[in-house]
């Protein structure tokens, strides 16, 4: 009965059926041939969202997946993973709200933001989420104000090392430092009669450093003993974050192997959560975009492409423009010529900055050819924005038949609701 009621805000419309044996590019040319299709779009399949999280519980049951809503807000990736009992990351008072009229009870749901805007406490309070971090003490006398019976998660720095040369790591922004700072919460805390509840780290985003993970839980083991030094004994949380990767070549064995082993002897009466975010929705959205536009110049003794498609920085490759990532596309139709040009894509806007990806190895390409990009799905559609007039990329949530029957099956339900 309880996953009846689950099942009941996935709507069977919205999704495309189709045959086990389709793969992705022959449904990107489906959709393209039944309509004067011009604009981007993403295809959803729902069937890598199961899995992984199928793959998630049985590999690390221990831990409870809150999935990070500013990942990826799709409606769809949130309702199939409420039916399977996950619960959410919420950063603001607008995600709280868009989960919870999903029917998502608010004891499923951390308030997962260090710094709180006033009103946003307030409206936790109003709805009954009461899972929250912190990570100074003006925050805590904000809450013992606001909101003093909230359970309060006190948040500590713990930095993955990123291969990414430009990326910013998270702990420059966000949490406590793990020895005296934190130490000194712990006792603020408890002499403002607020409610520890317990602790949490993140590694940041994307993390390459899996060892960050293990580092992260033995800080928390460290200041569980020291919060029971100071008679601080109701420690009912550790939240080890996000971070996990999830391109489709990820697996999550690795990770999963060194996480069981670290909390292993950890009280079993603390509840371990996890914020993943990127390891759900990566590899499930992949993107179409149409060349719409092309010029042709000359460099020296050569010729250089440069064409225009109907997505960019503004609309799905906000990395690419922060010098994050660098996606090379894979034409959906065989070229012409395997000759290769230097080519530069360039995204529908009238900004110099909306650039893709430059100088790169390419057949030469024509006006209504498309371009295929995989592993999309992770802050791409949730970063969009409608600069200059041009809408974000429509999404086609999609499974295969089997992988449907199996769901409904795990959730006690007709196929045909």
């Amino acid at each position: 009965m309880e996953y009846m009621s689950k099942m009941s805000s996935i709507n069977v419309q919205e999704i495309h059926l189709y045959e086990d044996e389709i793969v992705e590019y022959d449904i990107i040319k489906k959709i393209i041939s039944t309509r004067h299709q011009e604009d981007a779009f993403y295809i959803f399949d729902l069937g890598v969202i199961i899995k992984k999280h199928q793959d998630w519980i049985k590999k690390m049951p221990r831990v409870v997946p809150y999935y990070a809503i500013k990942c990826n807000t799709h409606p769809m990736v949130i309702k199939i993973l409420a039916a399977m009992n996950a619960n959410f990351d919420c950063a603001s008072k607008q995600e709280i709200q868009g989960v919870m009229q999903l029917n998502i009870s608010p004891d499923r749901i951390i308030f997962a933001h260090p710094t709180k805007s006033p009103s946003h406490i307030k409206f936790a309070k109003s709805v009954g989420v009461e899972k929250m971090t912190a990570d100074g003490k003006c925050e805590l006398y904000k809450i013992k104000k606001l909101f003093p019976e909230a359970k309060i998660v006190i948040r500590f720095r713990c930095d993955g090392n990123s291969t990414v040369a430009r990326w910013v790591k998270l702990g420059t922004k966000f949490g406590c430092e793990p020895g005296d700072e934190a130490k000194e919460l712990i006792q603020l805390t408890k002499d403002l009669g607020l409610i520890l509840y317990g602790f949490s780290f993140h590694v940041g985003s994307p993390c390459v450093d899996l060892n960050a993970y293990v580092r992260g839980i033995d800080i928390c083991k460290e200041l569980i003993t020291y919060a029971k030094s100071i008679q601080c004994n109701d420690i009912k949380l550790i939240d080890i974050g996000g971070g996990f990767p999830g391109e489709s070549e990820f697996q999550i064995d690795e990770i999963s192997h060194m996480i069981n082993d670290a909390i292993k002897d950890i009280d079993p009466t603390i509840e371990i959560i996890s914020e993943p975010g990127r390891y759900y929705v990566t590899s499930a959205f992949t993107l179409a975009s149409v060349v719409h536009s092309k010029k042709t110049v000359s460099v020296g003794n050569s010729l250089k492409h440069m064409y225009y498609v109907s997505c960019g920085v503004y609309s799905g490759f906000i990395e690419e423009l922060l010098k994050l990532n660098s996606r090379h596309p894979i034409p959906l139709f065989n070229p012409v010529s395997d000759k290769k040009y230097y080519s530069t894509l360039w995204g529908p806007t009238c900004d110099s900055y909306d650039c893709i990806v430059k100088d790169i190895l390419m057949p030469e390409l024509q006006i209504g050819d498309w371009l295929v990009w995989n592993n999309m799905g992770a802050y791409a559609a949730s970063r969009s924005c409608e600069f200059n007039g041009f809408l974000p990329p429509t999404v086609h949530p999609f499974i295969r038949k089997s992988q449907w029957q199996d769901f409904c099956t795990i959730m006690n339900c007709d196929v045909n609701d």
